[in-house]
């Protein structure tokens, strides 16, 4: 991958694996706004290639991992760096993913960040405020994807409210309007109505936030427009009355397919159905009057989310700050630790070949929030942190990266379980082992939860050996500190990471 040419660093590309198509977009930097310079879309269907165990079947992964293999000769000067790709409903739900992630990684030389339904509505969100940057209406976003429905409600560049629900196209075109291969006005009725059931919670809050215009993204929505507009039904504008013809039309036709429209392609007039369910029941419940299609989408908001990197830390530092305050974490305690901790990291960095961006940050995630399920119970309160971590929508983070940070503090003190580690690539489950002995190491020397500075211990790092050495001055005002030092030294060496405690001459 060519990374010295000038031109190339200037540009973007965005993967989004969907559970209809994965779609590729490169973009090149532009001022304040981005400039489409080529983008692929590959049909795979990955949301109707899951099994009743909820398992990718072969094919489909084949399939999948073929259209990476397009997209790959496409990004040959794409700075790496400059490469996101984020799977979203069918990948949160696939249980079997660890083979294609591994070779998405192979293919591309990237990994793939699967995100949550809130991450993905934010990132949606931000697509739509850069796209229109002097409009200060409050908007209600709305995303009828492959398998989810994001609905986002923000004034600006700021969401304020944001829900994924678990509907979309590929999956109510499977579940309910595939019966006999023939559009009836029963079975759209039917996933209307389980649509309908869906949003019911979602009715009072967002009502009460109000909009002042709606956008609608991605293909259903896109797709809707354009047979309106190709019917003459509308100029593109989706209203109830307008979408309720076109749904008659395809009902008396027996299908979409049967319409033979220009605008629509053939796989998406395969699943258009279970889209337009949920567009009109949305419209109906929440009682939208009409929806511009917007272009834009989540690739879109990938790109951005790359080019405002400081934007992008922002909203992880208020993710975290929102977690300290909410589960009154100890500010000074947590505090102490990241600062020892991320001395620790710089004489690691080298010799362990710790990337000095991203896990010094995961390092220092872990050290703010280590103590975060002591709301709960001081008891196992490692145990409740990392609960709360690996289950909450954390906006900003990938479920990896979630993951990764609850395995930190879940195993920050007291035993080792090597076996959660156990599913984690090579690299990473060394890396990751790596980052929490320091963690570990610098919770511990922070014990008493004194402001006394370690001046008088010196620390070296070599190899997979942690040394540390202390004058006996320190040993003889720290004894039980000393003690948990050599219990530590113990534990450690069950993830391979030698620590030996010296006395100084």
């Amino acid at each position: 991958m060519n990374t010295e040419d000038p031109v190339s660093d200037q540009i973007y590309a965005a993967i989004d694996l969907g559970s209809n198509s994965f779609h590729m977009m490169i973009a090149e930097a532009e001022g304040n706004s981005i400039r489409q310079i080529d983008s692929l879309r590959m049909p795979t269907r990955l949301g109707a290639g899951l099994d009743k165990n909820k398992r990718l079947t072969p094919e489909t992964e084949a399939a999948a991992l073929d259209a990476l293999a397009q997209f790959a000769e496409r990004l040959r000067n794409v700075p790496r760096k400059h490469i996101r790709m984020v799977g979203t409903n069918t990948l949160r739900r696939a249980r079997n993913t660890d083979n294609f992630m591994r070779e998405a990684n192979r293919l591309l030389g990237k990994p793939i960040e699967i995100i949550s339904g809130r991450e993905e509505a934010r990132l949606i969100y931000f697509a739509v405020s850069h796209t229109f940057p002097g409009n200060n209406n409050q908007r209600l976003v709305i995303d009828i994807g492959g398998g989810s429905t994001e609905l986002i409600i923000g004034r600006g560049i700021a969401p304020s409210l944001m829900e994924s629900v678990n509907m979309g196209c590929v999956s109510y075109s499977t579940l309910y309007l595939n019966n006999d291969d023939k559009l009836t006005s029963a079975n759209f009725k039917r996933a209307m109505m389980e649509a309908e059931l869906e949003l019911q919670p979602l009715i009072v809050a967002y009502q009460h936030a109000g909009w002042d215009e709606v956008i609608g993204c991605s293909g259903t929505i896109k797709a809707a427009a354009n047979m309106l507009a190709e019917l003459r039904l509308s100029d593109g504008t989706i209203t109830q009355e307008s979408l309720d013809k076109l749904t008659r039309r395809a009902i008396k036709a027996g299908s979409v397919q049967a319409l033979n429209l220009r605008s629509i392609s053939t796989n998406r007039a395969q699943v258009i159905a279970g889209g337009l369910a949920i567009l009109l029941a949305t419209m109906r419940t929440l009682d939208i009057s009409s929806i511009k299609a917007s272009q834009v989408a989540l690739r879109e908001g990938l790109v951005f989310d790359m080019l405002g990197k400081a934007e992008h830390a922002d909203i992880q530092s208020q993710t975290l700050a929102n977690l300290s305050n909410r589960y009154s974490i100890d500010i000074r305690q947590s505090s102490r630790v990241e600062k020892t901790a991320t001395q620790l990291f710089e004489l690691a960095a080298e010799p362990w070949k710790l990337d000095r961006e991203t896990d010094r940050e995961l390092l220092i995630w872990a050290a703010r929030l280590h103590e975060l399920g002591m709301v709960i119970a001081h008891t196992q309160y490692h145990k409740h942190g990392a609960y709360i971590l690996e289950n909450s929508d954390l906006l900003g983070f990938s479920l990896a990266e979630q993951k990764a940070l609850s395995l930190l503090v879940r195993y920050h003190r007291r035993k080792i379980d090597k076996e959660a580690f156990s599913t984690l690539p090579d690299e990473e489950r060394q890396r990751l082992l790596r980052l929490l002995g320091l963690l570990r190491l610098a919770a511990l020397l922070h014990r008493g939860r004194h402001d006394e500075p370690l001046d008088d211990i010196n620390l070296r790092i070599k190899d997979g050996q942690i040394t540390v050495i202390a004058p006996q001055r320190w040993l003889d005002e720290h004894p039980l500190t000393w003690a948990e030092l050599l219990a530590e030294a113990e534990r450690l060496t069950h993830v391979n990471i030698r620590l030996k405690a010296e006395k100084s001459a």
